[in-house]
C-alpha cells in the first residue's frame, strides 16, 4: 500500500511539473522540436542518447495523455502525427537496447498510451484516429516506425500553420529518394515500399491509383503502362 501511495504521488508531482513546463499545443511541439534537433540526423534516431536522459521525452508523453482541447481540426491532426511519433521513440526507448520494433512483442497493437485522455495503440492512433477521420495518404511519409524501410523521421516537429507543406515535402521527398521509389526503367516497372501495398485503398482515394499518386509527386512521372512492385521491407532499428 505504501508503495502505490507513494507511486500516486510522484504521478501527480510529475503531472504538475509537466503542465508548469508544458501549457499549450504549441509549447508541446516547440519541445518535441528540440528533442528531434538534438537527437536526429539524416533519418538515424539517437536513441542511446535519449535513453540516458528520459526527462523531456517523459514530459511530452505525459502531456500528450492529458485531455486536450483543439483550436482547428489542423491543430489536432499535427497533435496527432507527432504523438505518434514520439510514442514510438518512447516504445523503443522502453525497451532500449532492441533491434527494432518487431522485436518488441505488442509494439503497435497491444502495448497502450494514454492520448488525449484515452487509452491507444500505435495502430490505434494510426487507423482509428489519423487515417479514419483524415483521409489524407501524405501521413504515411510523417508516420516513423522506428524502423530502416520507413519514411525518414525528420528532425523537426510538424506545426499546424504549416502542416499542409510539410506533409506536401516529405511525400515528394520520398517519392523522390531513390533508395525509396525505385526505377526499374529496363523492366518498365517501379519498385516501391510496402506501404504503398499496406495502404493501397488510401493512395487510391487520394489520388486514382497507387501509380497516379507516384506520379503527382515525382520529379519524372512514369508511364500508365509502369508496373508497381514492392520491395522486402527493412524492420531493423533506425538508430542507435
Amino acid at each position: 500500500m505504501k508503495k502505490y501511495i507513494f507511486s500516486l504521488i510522484m504521478a501527480i508531482i510529475c503531472l504538475i511539473k509537466v503542465n508548469a513546463q508544458i501549457k499549450t499545443t504549441a509549447a508541446y511541439f516547440d519541445k518535441i522540436n528540440s528533442l528531434l534537433a538534438d537527437n536526429v540526423k539524416a533519418g538515424s534516431v539517437n536513441y542511446k542518447g535519449i535513453y540516458a536522459n528520459k526527462t523531456l521525452l517523459d514530459e511530452l508523453v505525459a502531456y500528450a495523455g492529458i485531455k486536450q482541447k483543439f483550436a482547428t481540426s489542423a491543430e489536432e491532426k499535427t497533435f496527432y502525427l507527432n504523438t505518434y511519433n514520439i510514442l514510438v521513440i518512447k516504445g523503443i526507448v522502453s525497451n532500449y537496447p532492441t533491434k527494432g520494433p518487431l522485436t518488441i512483442p505488442g509494439f503497435f497493437d497491444k502495448k497502450t498510451y494514454t492520448v488525449n485522455g484515452a487509452s491507444v495503440t500505435l495502430n490505434g492512433i494510426e487507423n482509428d484516429i489519423i487515417r479514419k477521420k483524415y483521409n489524407d495518404a501524405r501521413i504515411h511519409f510523417a508516420l516513423v516506425c522506428g524502423a530502416v524501410s520507413c519514411p525518414p523521421l525528420q528532425n523537426y516537429a510538424y506545426k499546424t500553420d504549416k502542416l499542409d507543406a510539410q506533409l506536401d515535402a516529405l511525400t515528394k521527398q520520398s517519392i523522390q529518394n531513390s533508395n525509396f521509389t525505385k526505377d526499374d526503367t529496363k523492366n518498365n516497372k517501379v519498385n516501391v515500399s510496402m506501404l504503398f501495398e499496406w495502404y493501397k485503398d488510401d493512395f487510391i482515394k487520394y489520388k486514382g491509383s497507387v501509380l497516379g499518386f507516384i506520379n503527382a509527386y515525382s520529379k519524372k512521372p512514369f508511364a500508365a503502362n509502369t508496373t508497381v512492385a514492392t520491395y522486402t521491407y527493412d524492420w531493423s532499428l533506425n538508430g542507435k
